[in-house]
């Protein structure tokens, strides 16, 4: 078994030669279809940035966010073509855990790598429900 000092550098020398993802770029956040729901779309970062899913995430305070959801690229045009995407509905059953209903809300998006390393996150995006 590996000692603990050869174990660090086993970790560090991993870490150093991959580095994490670039920043998640084209976050919008507008109205969804109804029921208090905000569509987030971003633009997927090339192939050779070697990201293994993005992660989204949803205001909730300055400086606080909430881990909201896990989109990997097999969700590519689902929502609108040539992007990623969620759709957020509030949370109001069958009560509102976090304060979420109908006003705005606000959403950054970061990239993993393949190597487990996440990326910056994303400039913040806002919008309102219907």
């Amino acid at each position: 078994m590996p000692s603990v000092a050869e174990r660090a550098r086993q970790w560090w020398t991993a870490r150093r030669c991959c580095p994490p993802p670039p920043r998640v770029t084209g976050v919008e956040a507008h109205a969804g279809g109804g029921s208090g729901e905000v569509v987030v779309t971003w633009d997927p970062l090339p192939a050779s940035a070697g990201v293994s899913f993005y992660r989204v995430y949803e205001g909730k305070g300055p400086g606080l966010w909430w881990h909201l959801a896990v989109v990997t690229d097999a969700a590519l045009g689902q929502i609108e073509p040539g992007r990623l995407g969620i759709v957020d509905a509030a949370d109001f059953w069958p009560w509102p855990s976090a304060g979420t209903g109908g006003g705005s809300r606000c959403y950054v998006v970061t990239a993993v790598s393949t190597g487990g390393l996440e990326g910056p996150l994303s400039a913040e995006a806002c919008g309102s429900p219907p």
